[in-house]
């Protein structure tokens, strides 16, 4: 058996740079900033966020947002965490160990890891939870991922009771035997999606878990205001150690804009923010705020229902491609912020190519392709009706430009808003919009989280409905190979047939960017997206603004 205490499975993107005035510092230099504090961390205070959207549910098992992960993170643990550097390290399990073929993998709990109902975790919590994410009933997006366990395909189709290669062999040891290789599984188990949770309070009469959520995380849930705020205590007995923070309260700004959010930030109502791509100089330039700026693993999609005409012929896809100047708009509406995307990968991801196989602005081409599609000019297409679910200042410059583009190849484009997550989501997963706007931030720093969510045909965030036998077919095999660069030259083979198919429009890359107050200490962001941040170990330097 091989065994992990503290192991690096990914190190990608390190490159961070803070931005404190005038100034633009890595991370290493001798200066406080948020992500690099100097100064002795103090106990204390309320940290206030701003969510542009209501959460649904703060259930780890149906959880399927960035608004939703970005409070769950808060409250539920799994076995294993990422690091700053996007490292595996423990977190409810102290050790780990796998078998030579990575098929048998033995979990070893923390003796201090308790719920915040007071009770021990042990390994029949992880059992539950796991066997709760494959029950057809619980409609956890995580399910197939799952799969490869020995024995969940049989317990998913009712034919067991439970699931074989789940079990546990002590109070605090939990072991999971796989069918096949699978070398994501221990990174998969990073995310909050496998976060434990405690059996009795799941299915207490009466009880509505998803939304009085109790895990065994940093903060325990307060209280939920619908569309106002979520507030969350500090965990006195959190097993890492108690974090400085007495609390956190989310403040919910349902579809408020960019602007709107910065606004309140300014005025002292939050404790950090997002900022519009137009205060950029401005932020860069001052000395009152601390930004910081590094990439991301996250793509910014126009997403076309394939199942929906005139959608289902690739051809007016491929036109619809062509048709936008990707670059341009990136240029003009983000200013800084957007990043022209090469490809379904972002740079920093296994299998991202260097040379740019996106589609170029060519609106000749798009006229062709229009032509050969039986629509000359655009003549008999419907007025296509596009989505989106914010309404800020920088993207409705993009959708303006947007329109102006398809108009050229005599495509007619007629925005919708609907600022309702709740009912926006929903409306995706049933595929009632035709086109709309999208945007994936990496679960797992691996190239599989976006190919086998994005489009896998049995994918339940496959929001495109994209099906292609002969992809499915090489995402299966994929997942089982066990050369690493054997397998990344299958997804890079991968990127290049769907983008041939154009199943979207692979819009831009989103740089993480957000302004702290002064006296924010501590803030560690991934590159993985600010939905995988936690507050556990942030602090509040008054003094600094005393």
């Amino acid at each position: 058996m091989k065994s992990f205490r503290n192991l690096a499975i990914f190190i990608i993107l390190s490159g961070t740079f803070v931005y404190t005035g005038q100034l633009a510092l890595s991370s290493s230099e001798e200066k406080s900033t948020p992500e690099s504090p100097k100064g002795t961390p103090r106990y204390g205070g309320i940290y206030h966020r701003g969510l542009q959207h209501d959460p649904a549910i703060l259930d780890p098992a149906k959880i399927t947002d960035n608004y939703e992960i970005i409070v769950t993170q808060q409250i539920f643990e799994g076995l294993v965490q990422y690091s700053d550097n996007l490292m595996i390290i423990p977190c409810l399990a102290e050790s780990w160990e796998s078998s030579r073929d990575n098929l048998t993998w033995k979990f070893h709990l923390k003796s201090d890891a308790s719920f915040h109902n007071g009770r021990a975790v042990n390994a029949d919590d992880v059992v539950y939870s796991f066997e709760r994410l494959l029950d057809p009933s619980t409609k956890s997006v995580v399910a197939n991922l799952m799969l490869r366990i020995k024995g969940a395909q049989e317990f998913r189709d009712g034919k067991s009771n439970s699931v074989e290669g789940l079990q546990a062999t002590g109070k605090r040891t939990v072991e999971i035997q796989l069918a096949e290789a699978f070398p994501p599984f221990i990174a998969m188990l990073a995310m909050v999606n496998f976060g434990i949770v405690p059996r009795e309070e799941v299915e207490r009469p009466g009880f509505d878990f998803g939304h009085n959520p109790i895990g065994t995380g940093p903060y325990k849930f307060e209280r939920w205001e619908r569309n106002r705020e979520i507030v969350l205590t500090a965990n006195e007995r959190y097993h890492e150690g108690r974090p400085y923070l007495d609390g956190i309260i989310f403040r919910i700004y349902p579809g408020m804009s960019t602007e709107n959010m910065f606004s309140e930030f300014e005025k002292g109502n939050l404790e950090d923010s997002l900022f519009p791509a137009g205060e950029r100089d401005r932020m860069l330039s001052q000395n009152t705020y601390q930004v910081v700026r590094r990439p991301s693993l996250s793509e910014r999609f126009l997403v076309m229902n394939n199942r929906v005409k005139p959608f289902t012929d690739k051809r007016v896809r491929q036109a619809i491609n062509y048709a936008i100047d990707k670059d341009a708009i990136s240029l003009e509406a983000g200013k800084g912020m957007l990043i022209p995307s090469t490809g379904l990968f972002p740079e920093g991801m296994a299998g991202y190519v260097p040379e740019n196989i996106n589609y170029p602005y060519a609106p000749d081409k798009a006229r062709g392709l229009l032509a050969q599609a039986g629509y000359p000019g655009g003549r008999g297409l419907p007025v296509i009706q596009f989505w989106s679910s914010v309404k800020s200042k920088g993207l409705l410059i993009e959708d303006q430009e947007i329109k102006r583009y398809l108009s050229e190849i005599g495509v007619s484009i007629e925005f919708n808003y609907l600022t309702d997550w709740p009912a926006f989501k929903k409306m995706l997963e049933e595929g009632e919009a035709p086109m709309f706007k999208y945007s994936w931030e990496a679960d797992v720093p691996d190239p599989d989280n976006i190919i086998s969510s994005l489009f896998y045909s049995k994918s339940p965030t496959n929001r495109a409905f994209y099906r292609n036998p002969v992809v499915d077919a090489m995402i299966e095999k994929a997942q089982r190979e066990s050369d690493y660069t054997k397998r990344i030259a299958m997804y890079t083979e991968l990127q290049k047939i769907i983008m041939e198919d154009a199943p979207v429009i692979v819009l831009n890359t989103l740089a993480y960017e957000r302004v702290f107050q002064p006296y924010v200490r501590n803030f560690k962001t991934k590159a993985i997206g600010d939905h995988s941040f936690s507050l556990k170990r942030v602090w509040l330097d008054r003094e600094v603004t005393e």
